[in-house]
């Protein structure tokens, strides 16, 4: 047997096996630039969710005032509608002994007598520190029930008349909005 002399092998091109530092910091700003776009996205939604939720309590609370009170109006406010369980299985409020916080940027809600064309005619609901993305679906949502309606120091929608949307201003994440109900 013979034996045959072999060439030397000629010493190969080591590759990177894995990933590398570009690949994995690419990655990362995509996966960031995506979480952001999510969180904005459904953070938008959901303030649109909760002013739909408000919306649709509030206009169970003013169905719920008017078959109890009709005609008497005068006697309307937090404290007897706290006692009288109005405020109740609201998810959207926090009622802490008559005192309403709304779950929408935190301010309050204050229902008493109202003032249409006669003192004690109508019940006012007023909420304050409305957020701006929020004001517009909650005065959508509420105007059908409305007889009246102020946003800020703008009168949206006066009594037997269509709301007007271009009165609708809402500045600062702290709007208050009034709405009276006969």
């Amino acid at each position: 047997m013979q034996f045959q002399s072999r060439k030397p092998r000629l010493p190969t091109k080591k590759f990177q096996a894995g990933v590398g530092m570009v690949e994995i910091g690419l990655v990362l700003v995509l996966v960031s630039i995506i979480t952001v776009g999510m969180v904005s996205y459904f953070s938008s939604n959901g303030t649109a969710a909760q002013a739909n939720q408000l919306g649709g309590d509030l206009s169970m609370l003013m169905g719920k005032v008017k078959s109890s009170y009709g005609g008497q109006y005068n006697n309307v406010n937090n404290a007897r509608l706290n006692s009288g369980g109005f405020l109740s299985k609201l998810p959207s409020l926090t009622n802490n002994a008559g005192v309403v916080t709304t779950s929408l940027g935190g301010g309050t809600l204050t229902v008493s007598p109202g003032n249409v064309t006669n003192a004690g005619d109508s019940v006012r609901y007023t909420i304050t520190q409305l957020p701006d993305d929020a004001c517009l679906p909650l005065v959508t949502a509420l105007s059908k029930t409305a007889t009246t309606m102020q946003v800020g120091a703008n009168n949206v929608k006066t009594a037997g008349n269509r709301p007007d949307p271009s009165l609708i201003t809402c500045a600062g994440d702290n709007t208050q909005l009034v709405v009276q109900v006969q």
